[in-house]
């Protein structure tokens, strides 16, 4: 029973680590070989792409994605000026300024960045739903990853095992999947007099913040709510 608790643990590790370490690997395999120009980052903590790249997915000129950028900051800055969030002077400097969601959120506490999801503006300033914007982040990210394979940086199979991975992290069920299964492991290591109650409680009510080194982190496998991602696109961050 120790054995395959442990084993169950370990694959467990091994599988959301590996998930997530392959989008940085491919980030890096990418910048060495001089494919990827100064990106955007993509709002779920991976590697981006450049404006033309994602003009192109979505089938726009570069100076209708730049145009729409800047309304949907405009908006966002109007809207945070609305809430009270920010002042006038402040509302003045930042439209006066780069349109980045990033300086934004320098004003706002992390409760209210939850409100001002940089892709839903995007959107709504490009007149598409979210959702074809997200196929927009994932065609751009599946021309990218095959330039890759062409340019011989990446093989068939690396690539496939990426895509893999990155359908793995838009699920919407195996972060709280994972999460059970590691509750469960952890409680058969009660049973098997590795740990405490008390220290299995102290785990298990910690399993969402721990550090990616452990295995975990479910709230990175649930869209890195801060900046970056090459998963999961929507959420709080700057591009």
């Amino acid at each position: 029973m120790k054995k395959k608790t442990i084993l169950s643990i370990t694959l467990a590790v091994l599988l959301i680590s590996g998930a997530l370490l392959a989008n940085n690997w491919v980030g890096r395999v990418s910048a060495d070989s001089g494919t990827t120009t100064d990106a955007i980052t993509l709002t779920k903590g991976g590697p981006g792409g450049s404006d033309e790249d994602l003009a192109a997915a979505l089938g726009i000129t570069i100076e209708d994605l730049t145009a729409a950028e800047q309304k949907a900051f405009t908006s966002a800055v109007d809207a945070a000026l609305k809430a009270e969030y920010i002042t006038t002077s402040q509302a003045e400097t930042l439209k006066a300024g780069t349109a980045n969601f990033r300086n934004l959120y320098r004003y706002l506490s992390e409760t209210e960045r939850a409100e001002f999801d940089q892709d839903v503006y995007l959107a709504q300033a490009l007149g598409i739903t979210e959702e074809e914007l997200k196929a927009g982040y994932d065609a751009m990210e599946q021309a990218r990853i095959d330039q890759l394979v062409a340019d011989g940086v990446l093989t068939q199979e690396q690539a496939d095992l990426q895509a893999a991975y990155q359908a793995l992290r838009g699920s919407t069920t195996f972060a709280a999947t994972m999460k059970q299964a590691m509750t469960d492991a952890i409680n058969a290591e009660v049973k098997a007099g590795t740990l405490t109650q008390a220290q299995a409680d102290l785990i298990i009510a910690n399993l969402d913040a721990m550090p990616m080194g452990f295995g975990m982190g479910m709230h990175e496998m649930r869209g890195m709510e801060g900046a970056g991602g090459m998963g999961e696109h929507r959420g709080p961050g700057g591009r």
